[in-house]
């Protein structure tokens, strides 16, 4: 009698029997498959909780992590589903012998009662130790950063970067030794495959000499403190690649320039950097006034008008210094240059020269000081007048 008919007169002589083993394994499956969806969904709301706090990242960043953990949650809840399924299939092949999952079954059961389970709860625990060690190693850098409300702070900077250093290097190396660990209690030969790694490493490590530059290069800029998290920098000299730090880690540079492009950049490759948001910052604005201008009166209004600034409890937080007025700087094509300066606070100096430019027109407006514009004279030869307008 093959398995099929002994399943089949099993049902018809003890259906009661039967349905009632059939739930208990369903209940089985459910009770797994509920425990491991409450567990991630635990996870995933602590995780979303812990982006939602933190003051290190930007909303571009928060929502690049809240779409990482979104995706890891869907694979869980197909990975919980899939168990579920595989483990009502194994029970239920155990309970009524059928040939090849039966078989898969029990020897899945002999390998957990045989000191496999006890593997499984081991590597469990240090998993947990692992998770509970990079939670206290981002909370140990994030008591690093200072509270700096609006103002960017050059501490809260390093220490976002060397976070991300950090992490980075946590994760990589508490994940390589949880598998080691792991294939020690599966069986498998540790120091044979130590050793080939050593000797894969070596041999990979003469043909990536480019990456082993680009983590000596991140590891220089992280300690010397080069720039950081937040920073607004120029990577290649002036004319090179610009924009806003959004992460530093061991092995590359992520800019994100004013058009909203990222720009990732190996390490390796960042030779001279400008940093514009170091300390502090100046604002360097040049003023153009038409030649027939009284020069006295137009630097009297230039340094009237940039000390109304100074005094404006709007940005005057963001002014480190009194303005400098340097008077006359050149003389241009169309009118003379005027120079003045604000020393502000990294990152402010855009802002304060756009309302300095804005007020600046206005007062020129009043006071009657000509703002020059490029002129073009026509000439239209001997004896030949200009045609007058047609209707």
């Amino acid at each position: 009698m093959t398995w099929y008919q002994m399943l089949w007169q099993t049902m018809v002589e003890t259906p009661t029997a039967f349905l009632g083993l059939v739930l208990l394994d369903a209940l089985v499956a459910v009770g797994v498959w509920l425990g491991v969806r409450l567990l991630l969904i635990r996870w995933s709301a602590g995780s979303r909780r812990q982006i939602e706090t933190s003051d290190l990242w930007d909303d571009e960043r928060k929502a690049s992590e809240r779409e990482r953990i979104t995706l890891l949650g869907r694979y869980g809840h197909n990975f919980d589903a899939v168990l579920a399924v595989a483990l009502f299939l194994g029970l239920f092949a155990v309970r009524h012998e059928v040939p090849g999952l039966s078989t898969v079954a029990l020897s899945v059961r002999d390998w957990l009662l045989g000191g496999g389970l006890a593997s499984l709860i081991r590597i469990a625990i240090l998993a947990g130790v692992a998770s509970v060690l990079l939670s206290l190693v981002r909370k140990a850098a994030k008591a690093l950063t200072p509270v700096s409300g609006k103002v960017f702070s050059r501490q809260a900077a390093r220490a976002a970067t060397i976070r991300n250093v950090i992490e980075s290097a946590a994760q990589i190396t508490l994940i390589t030794l949880l598998v080691i660990f792991a294939l020690g209690e599966f069986g498998a030969p540790i120091g044979p495959l130590l050793a080939g790694v050593g000797v894969l490493g070596l041999a990979i490590s003469f043909g990536a000499q480019s990456l082993v530059k680009d983590i000596i290069n991140g590891f220089f800029i992280t300690i010397e403190d080069q720039y950081g998290v937040g920073d607004v920098v120029i990577i290649g000299g002036l004319g090179g690649l610009g924009g806003l730090v959004e992460s530093v880690n061991l092995r590359t540079t992520t800019l994100r320039d004013l058009e909203g492009r990222v720009h990732i950049i190996p390490n390796g490759q960042v030779d001279t950097v400008t940093v514009m948001s170091k300390e502090w910052s100046r604002a360097v604005l040049d003023i153009e006034v038409a030649y027939k201008t009284d020069l006295q009166q137009a630097i009297d209004t230039l340094r009237d008008e940039a000390t109304r600034l100074y005094d404006d409890a709007e940005w005057r937080w963001r002014i480190m210094e009194p303005p400098e007025v340097l008077g006359v700087d050149k003389f241009g094509g169309s009118g003379i240059t005027l120079r003045l300066m604000f020393k502000t606070l990294p990152k402010e100096q855009w802002g304060i020269a756009r309302e300095f430019r804005k007020r600046i027109k206005a007062r020129f407006d009043r006071d009657g000081i000509e703002i020059p514009f490029p002129h073009v004279t026509f000439y239209w030869g001997e004896g030949q007048m200009p045609r007058p307008p047609q209707d």
